[in-house]
């Protein structure tokens, strides 16, 4: 599916007030029609029920699917049950909703979410003030990108050094417009604290010397790198965008739960808020190793993931294997592009140079200068056939499910 999209805003939706009084979900045919109107303002021609499953789906996904006509009084096709965690989205002429899927990556990293805004609850209250210690996301990407989804959107903050730097997003909104996005194309991204106190200050560096000291592997299997400003990542291109924030707010919720724990248990007054903060933050210190691939694989990380996302089905396991499938596909396509280019141009285009450097013949004062020219072509020649001899077969490679399997993979990639 192309990187650019679109999909409504709050405003340009119109609803009555005929919603769930507990869930706030709107009247689904009302919720339909209303997005329909705004597609076909939009160019819209066909939609598509999409299960949540797929997100981000594939050209290749939506030709299997029925699709349906964008009219202006359309009758929702059969019993469906839309998934309101996603906005629709329009894909060129394609409009896409989303249909409800309670075990893809999706659900689980907004559950996740949810446990992490749990925990920022419960510290508002244990302080008696109002807390917002929850990180966002900034990423950066090269200026040169011209089809990037922060300049369609109007999502960037500000540019610097060759560099587009994003508007601030919250985890929810990142892990929206970063799956839209070509992970190739962000270079960097850092979590940053919207909160300004001190006390608000003191939480964040306990939450990041929790997650730093206890999960350092995993964070440096994500790409986690050095830096004075907190968390900044170079995310991994063989992982989806999804994935990498969906481990990274696991790790993060497991740090707002421990904090609530140790108040809820030591109790201290709330005048000696930042001198306990303080200490707490001082005691997290462990050794600090790192284990490739191997980290992500630990018990523990499993574990992590559906403790949070409220599952007890291994889903980093399986999720793995699927990652591991699109990034070998990658990885094949990048192999047979190099291999045709090599034998239908590279070589070819050699080879003829090589031909009519042997049928001429240059002045004596030339000969050495023309010599070395063919001494070159042939070298360059050479090495050629001799990357094309060796470029590897990633199908007959592993299938995700050790990291064993992963080094291979990743020891292939090139871009």
């Amino acid at each position: 599916m192309q990187t650019l999209a679109k999909w409504p805003s709050p405003s340009e939706l119109s609803f009555s007030n005929g919603k769930d009084a507990q869930s706030e979900i709107p009247n689904s045919k009302e919720y339909f029609q209303s997005v329909l109107a705004w597609a076909k303002e939009n160019g819209a021609e066909e939609f598509f029920l999409v299960p949540l499953e797929e997100w981000v789906p594939s050209s290749g996904l939506l030709s299997t699917l029925p699709s349906y006509p964008v009219l202006a009084q359309v009758d929702l096709p059969g019993s469906v049950t839309f998934s309101y965690l996603l906005p629709p989205v329009l894909f060129g002429k394609k409009l896409c909703f989303w249909t409800s899927e309670e075990k893809s990556l999706t659900d689980s990293y907004i559950r996740v979410l949810g446990k992490i805004e749990k925990c920022e609850e419960q510290l508002s209250k244990i302080l008696e003030q109002e807390i917002h210690s929850i990180p966002e996301i900034i990423w950066k990407e090269e200026e040169k990108h011209s089809d990037s989804l922060l300049l369609e959107r109007k999502l960037w903050g500000r540019r610097e050094n060759g560099k587009r730097y994003s508007s601030s997003f919250s985890l929810a909104k990142a892990f929206f417009v970063g799956s839209l996005t070509d992970i190739r194309e962000i270079n960097e991204y850092e979590l940053v604290s919207d909160g300004s106190s001190e006390l608000e200050t003191a939480i964040s560096k306990f939450l990041y010397k929790r997650a730093d000291s206890k999960y350092f592997s995993l964070l440096t299997a994500l790409g986690k790198k050095e830096s004075e400003n907190g968390f900044v990542f170079t995310p991994r291109i063989y992982f989806s965008f999804g994935l990498q924030l969906l481990i990274l707010s696991s790790v993060l919720a497991e740090a707002y739960e421990e904090l609530v724990s140790r108040w809820i248990e030591e109790r201290p007054q709330i005048k000696d808020a930042l001198i306990k903060l303080g200490e707490w933050t001082e005691k997290e210190s462990h050794p600090k190793t790192e284990a490739g691939m191997e980290a992500i694989f630990e018990e523990r990380v499993i574990h992590l993931l559906d403790k949070y996302s409220d599952r007890s089905d291994r889903f980093l396991l399986k999720r793995l294997e699927q990652e591991y499938s699109n990034s070998q596909k990658s990885v094949s396509e990048h192999f047979q592009l190099r291999k045709k280019e090599l034998e239908e141009k590279l070589i070819p285009d050699l080879l003829t140079q090589v031909e009519s450097h042997s049928k001429l013949s240059l002045p004596e004062e030339l000969k050495s200068e023309w010599e070395n020219l063919g001494k070159t072509l042939q070298a360059r020649l050479e090495n050629l056939l001799l990357e094309r001899k060796n470029l590897p077969n990633p199908e007959q490679k592993g299938n995700g499910k050790t990291p064993e399997s992963w080094n291979v993979l990743l020891g292939q990639r090139s871009d």
